[in-house]
């Protein structure tokens, strides 16, 4: 193991007290996503557009996250973590509370575009500003928090936004609006910048795999073989994922099964993260990362596979648990992966592309599940995906090595990085620390 890969336990006071009301923000924010889940009922039931037109605002929105999840990484490496995450913050409030108040499919479309513009920047920020942080050596229980606090928060939102969208749509907006604002507010009053200075020298000069550290523009990211190839194997991996909430649904109404089992489902899934991340995550901590994404994606492919022979309710819930414990395994591991992947200067950069992995991921798989299904049927569907999860496994069974000799290295820099700068602080400086 890698020095960031030796077992450590961390307890709650070993990640800084920015963390957790970092930490606290996006509890916050992910509290108040009531617009995304419910956008297409919003577009159809509400505004009146027909069910290909919503899809295409739908598109239309998702291109914005992509955009904004690479630009919000470019620019938190090149003005600063927290600026960019408070004015993405403050500007999806403005779109957020405009939406409501203006008439016409046409221009509520192209504000809901806006929106996606806006929005996609703070996720890859927030995991850049949790790399910055937290030391490599508790980066990956830090990111395991993160994961959970996402998951509360989509437990408890949906809830509330389906008793305000029974009363008016307009509430899903406002509320939304308010609790961003309410973390906007909380990172410009607890969080300060968290960016510091890339290291004189380092693994970015000598590291492994083309491009590493030829410069630290946007290319030397792209040119970068081993966090590519890694980005590259984990947007396969997200296509497959992204089953489990387009093509799923569609299949059990084919069964005959009622829209309400497909929430509950949802429900399952909810619950089993929110009560089993953190226990799972002191059980994977024994071993190294590599191994347990690789392990954490078989056992994905087993609970999607399985879903070709479900039928009944019952059968549907055990194909959910299987494959909701394979997702606390990986999702976490991968963002710690590539915050451990990328140097000070570039932790923006490497985060921003590894968002857009799972925003295409968002775009690629509803399209490519619905050919599949349409042409072959569920069964196919199933077989098939669990079959990409397994290629996407052995893929990152191999190319494992390189990416810890990265990590290693990467690792040895930071923490040297961190140690100088604590030896130049003051005693007052390090008290306040």
């Amino acid at each position: 193991m890698t020095s960031a890969e030796t077992p450590v336990h961390t307890r709650l006071r070993d990640l800084p007290a920015t963390f957790w009301w970092l930490w606290t923000a996006q509890l916050v924010v992910w509290i108040g996503r009531f617009v995304v889940p419910y956008m297409t009922i919003f577009l159809t039931s509400s505004i009146g557009m027909s069910a290909a037109g919503a899809g295409l605002v739908v598109a239309a929105y998702g291109v914005g996250v992509v955009v904004s999840s690479l630009l919000g990484g470019v620019l938190a490496d090149r003005i600063g973590r927290r600026k960019v995450l408070i004015g993405s913050e403050l500007l999806s409030v403005v779109v957020l509370i405009a939406i409501p108040m203006v008439d016409g499919a046409v221009l509520i479309a192209l504000l809901l575009t806006v929106y996606g513009l806006f929005n996609g920047a703070a996720g890859p920020v927030i995991h850049t500003m949790v790399g910055d942080l937290v030391e490599p050596r508790h980066r990956r229980a830090a990111f395991n928090y993160n994961y959970w606090a996402v998951n509360l928060g989509y437990a408890i939102g949906p809830l509330a936004a389906g008793f305000m969208a029974e009363h008016s749509f307009s509430l899903l907006f406002w509320c939304q609006a308010a609790l961003v604002l309410v973390s906007s507010c909380l990172v410009a009053a607890k969080v300060p910048e968290t960016r510091v200075p890339a290291p004189a020298a380092g693994p970015q000069a000598g590291g492994t795999g083309a491009g590493a550290g030829a410069g630290t523009g946007l290319v030397s990211v792209l040119k970068d073989r081993v966090f590519m190839t890694f980005a590259a194997v984990m947007f396969v991996y997200s296509v497959v994922y992204v089953q489990s909430t387009t093509t799923l649904p569609l299949v059990m109404t084919e069964q005959g099964h009622p829209s309400s089992h497909f929430g509950m489902l949802l429900t399952l899934n909810g619950v089993l993260l929110c009560l089993l991340q953190l226990p799972t995550a002191r059980l994977f901590h024994r071993w190294s990362r590599d191994l347990v994404i690789v392990v954490a994606i078989g056992i994905t492919a087993v609970g999607v596979g399985l879903q070709a022979a479900a039928s009944s309710l019952a059968m549907y819930m055990v194909t959910v648990a299987i494959w909701t414990l394979g997702e606390m395994g990986s999702h976490p591991q991968a963002t710690s992966i590539t915050a451990d992947l990328a140097d000070s200067a570039r932790r923006g950069r490497y985060q921003g592309v590894y968002g857009v992995t799972h925003s295409l991921a968002m775009a690629v798989g509803p399209v490519a599940g619905g050919l599949v299904l349409d042409t072959y049927g569920g069964r196919a569907l199933w077989l098939g995906a669990a079959a990409l999860a397994v290629v996407v496994a052995v893929l990152l069974a191999v190319t494992a090595r390189s990416r810890q000799r990265r990590v290693t290295a990467v690792v040895a820099a930071d923490t040297a990085a961190r140690a100088a700068a604590e030896q130049s602080q003051s005693p007052a400086e390090l008290a306040r620390t």
